[in-house]
């Protein structure tokens, strides 16, 4: 059962015995859409504990795509040969903000300070001989499953912001927002006008209209859920 930290990190998947890769994602995979994840996992051809970490920093469907990329790679465990399939230990994460930098996220800070904390990796820099005890340990000790990423006002051009201009993909603002009889809430979003390049590199400007979107929707925009996560504090919500 997975369940959300107050940081906004949400924690998917975390057992010292391990789950079925395949399994557990046919079950949950639909959770991971547009999240950016760090997880745990270990290959049964693997001789002894020998852990792999590792992390998939996109939205859209990604994170399902990265994990199921070892089932396509390992298979399932079955009797007749040991070395298939794939069991999963830890998966974590939080919302896609593509306002935060990729160095900037949670999960690749995690990464990186594991792999620092840990030291010594068994093959490339991701897998590492030890029990899973000792690796959800050494989160502890990091302190990794508390704090979040920071998302700072994206860095644009103060020349182009006074023209209200940007790409066709940053949020200017919330203008309002509404409920539908079933209590879903839905914004109504205003955009920067797009900068629009032609063959010959020459800008154009294009008016685009406001657009009415749900929160899902709007993190994935640049300044979506910055904006809006002020929006809300401001109007309670």
């Amino acid at each position: 059962m997975s369940y959300t930290l107050n940081n906004n990190l949400k924690v998917f998947l975390k057992t010292t015995k391990g789950v079925e890769l395949k399994t557990w994602l046919n079950k949950n995979g639909h959770e991971l859409k547009n999240h950016r994840i760090f997880y745990i996992l270990k290959a049964n051809l693997e001789n002894g504990n020998v852990f792999k970490i590792g992390l998939s920093e996109r939205g859209t469907n990604s994170a399902y795509g990265r994990l199921n990329d070892y089932y396509n790679t390992l298979g399932a465990s079955n009797n007749s040969n040991p070395c298939m399939g794939v069991k999963l230990y830890l998966v974590v994460g939080n919302i896609f903000n593509p306002s935060v930098q990729t160095s900037d996220t949670k999960v690749r800070q995690m990464e990186t300070k594991m792999i620092r904390h840990l030291g010594t990796s068994e093959r490339g820099r991701e897998r590492f001989a030890i029990s899973i005890q000792s690796l959800f340990k050494a989160l502890d000790d990091l302190n990794m499953l508390k704090g979040d990423e920071n998302a700072p006002a994206s860095k644009r051009s103060d020349r182009i912001l006074s023209k209200n201009q940007a790409s066709q993909d940053t949020v200017k603002g919330i203008v309002s927002h509404e409920k539908d009889r079933r209590g879903n809430l839905t914004y109504n979003v205003e955009f920067f006008d797009a900068l629009v390049y032609d063959k010959n590199e020459k800008a154009t400007t294009k008016k685009q209209s406001n657009k009415k979107m749900t929160y899902q929707q709007l993190v994935t925009f640049r300044e979506g859920k910055r904006l809006t996560d002020i929006y809300n504090k401001d109007k309670n919500i």
